[in-house]
């Protein structure tokens, strides 16, 4: 009996390994069959039909992207880089805002997760009644890698019958990139009609250029560096058969601009603070509880949306005024909701967007060609759009009613022709916890001025026109009231900002980073308090996380480290600080321990 059990335990165990093997074989045989696969889809997404004086030129491109294999299922694209390759990395990210060198190497039909909510892969659209679609993209020296992955994102996750042509605007490019207008024509044949602006008119007049040649039902405006994802496009049209004055915008999820991962974002509503800048807030309670399904948005990012093409052209398109980019989302979202349409953002419909680091956007932003062109275009629509509360724009905003608009005789018009309501209208219906957060009458701020170093006396922290990070230089005459780069307030929103960009620490590591970036009042990495008897200031709501400021006066620098009240590096002045007021700086402020 006890060799019979012996023989019977024996069984099984050679069972169970045999059974290891052949689930290893299938694994093994899956991965080949893969990589295969992978290597195909990339050597025919470049290689098709192509002139024999091209074909170097596509074959060192598809070698490139052969060799790597890299980003697929959204996955971060990583490997063992040589010394070279970093600097060429580093390089091509100082160039474009984002890595270029590793965007040639990432197959442009490369594959990703299905990232649509569990509910919406079980919904069900009338297919056979929903609008075909003319896809509208801008490019403006466009690297090929992403437009390869952008428009081959949108061939293999579209329904043929929905997608009756993409057209692709080249904004007057002043780079050359070999034979790029024969490689996606060779590759997207009849679907894709090219169009050239014979110089740089800017995003909205690019846009308005395709649309004017579109011939699809509904508008859909993508940018060109974009992925979307698997059932992306039934959902954001299936709300325009119920109301053909809809406007519909995907969540936009992010593609790191480093290793390209692919990141889900969070379903949210958009608007603008008063001082022009694009914000988003958290859902409302009620919109919580229904998700998936659409919410109301009451200002668009701008970047990705459909519309139907007759009532976007009712409308007037874009304000044709508008200049180079800036603003333009502002404009389009008042128009559409105060002329008696709406938007809906649908969480069902996901769509990846390739964000460039933050120093690359600042340098067009701080520029000024970008200075002038933003400012004139958020004047044009405040003059038409904001009435009576242009003046809390302006008051934060002086510089703006130094600004020439042009004529606002044809937009005037427009708005009384359409009957727009009042902004008031806007403000009365979207805008309840927007108005809790950027109230029209502001609370008192807790300290303002310059940031004066005690360890260093003559230093103090400036925001540099172009840079990403703080730095500490020569402190103005006036600490008060110093000059624009040198004036921090600590907000009742409890961050530290100048002007528009606020302090922002991203790490909790020895000698953190500190970052200048668009404040989004949220607390979180830009939650800063000052104690005014050890003078730190300090990021952080809980203790067990808090880091100070510090001086590094030899680099003229400032990095967060562990607090030290002895550290005289971690010891600042204000040029004003508001005693009373900062007595009650921790009331109401949750998580402090």
């Amino acid at each position: 009996m006890l060799g019979h059990e012996i023989l019977l335990r024996h069984k099984k165990t050679i069972l169970l390994l045999l059974l290891l093997a052949a689930i290893c074989n299938v694994v093994i045989y899956l991965y080949i069959m893969e990589r295969k696969a992978q290597t195909t889809t990339i050597t025919t997404a470049v290689a098709t039909t192509i002139p024999r004086e091209q074909e170097s030129e596509i074959s060192q491109l598809a070698d490139n992207l052969i060799l790597s294999g890299l980003g697929a299922m959204g996955r971060p694209a990583r490997g063992s880089w040589t010394k070279a390759q970093l600097l060429a990395m580093e390089s091509s990210e100082r160039e474009t805002g984002y890595n270029a060198w590793l965007s040639e190497r990432i197959s442009p039909e490369r594959s990703l997760h299905d990232m649509r909510h569990r509910s919406c892969k079980k919904l069900k659209y009338p297919m056979e009644k929903l609008a075909s679609i003319s896809v509208i993209i801008t490019q403006y020296n466009e690297q090929p890698s992403l437009l390869l992955r952008t428009l081959s994102s949108l061939i293999n996750r579209t329904p043929s019958k929905l997608l009756r042509e993409i057209i692709l605007v080249d904004d007057g490019s002043d780079q050359e990139y070999g034979n790029l207008t024969h490689i996606l024509q060779d590759n997207f044949k009849d679907l894709l009609i090219q169009l050239r602006n014979p110089k740089q008119l800017g995003l909205m007049q690019a846009r308005l250029t395709g649309a004017r040649k579109s011939q699809g039902d509904v508008l859909v405006f993508l940018d060109a560096h974009v992925e979307v994802t698997r059932g992306w496009l039934p959902p954001l049209l299936a709300p325009l058969l119920q109301n053909n004055k809809t406007c519909t915008t995907p969540v936009v999820d992010t593609i790191d601009y480093e290793n390209f991962a692919y990141r889900r974002g969070k379903p949210s509503r958009g608007f603008f603070d008063w001082n022009f800048n694009y914000v988003q807030l958290p859902l409302l309670k009620e919109e919580l509880r229904a998700l998936p399904a659409p919410h109301d948005n009451p200002i668009m990012n701008g970047g990705l949306f459909a519309i139907d093409r007759r009532w976007f052209f009712e409308l007037g398109g874009y304000d044709e005024g508008l200049r180079i980019w800036g603003a333009e989302q502002f404009e389009l979202s008042l128009k559409i909701w105060l002329c008696g349409g709406r938007i809906l953002e649908v969480p069902c419909s996901r769509v990846g967007h390739l964000y460039r680091n933050s120093s690359f956007h600042a340098q067009y932003k701080k520029s000024d060609s970008g200075i002038k062109a933003v400012s004139r275009n958020c004047r044009r629509v405040a003059e038409v759009w904001l009435d009576e509360y242009k003046d809390k724009l302006y008051a934060n905003m002086p510089h703006l009613t130094h600004v020439k608009v042009g004529s606002l005789t044809k937009q005037k018009a427009l708005r009384t022709r359409l009957h727009c309501k009042p902004f008031k209208w806007f403000l009365d219906h979207l805008a309840s916890d927007f108005l809790e957060a950027y109230p029209l009458e502001e609370p008192v701020d807790y300290a303002f001025g310059a940031v004066q170093s005690l360890a260093a006396s003559n230093l103090c922290l400036e925001r540099n026109k172009s840079a990403a990070h703080p730095q500490l230089l020569p402190c103005d005459e006036d600490l008060m009231y110093p000059k624009l780069q040198q004036k921090w307030t600590l907000s009742h929103f409890r961050d530290l900002h100048s002007s528009s960009y606020c302090l922002e620490l991203q790490k909790r590591d020895p000698r953190a980073e500190v970052f200048l970036w668009q404040c989004h009042h949220h607390a979180g990495n830009q939650f800063w308090s000052y104690d005014s008897n050890t003078k730190q200031l300090i990021n952080g709501q809980s203790k067990s996380q808090q880091r100070c400021l510090e001086a590094e006066v030899e680099e003229r620098r400032v990095v967060a480290n562990i607090c030290d009240s002895k550290n005289q590096r971690q010891q600042w002045k204000f040029g004003y600080v508001d005693e009373t007021r900062l007595e009650d700086f921790w009331k109401n402020v949750p998580d402090q321990m």
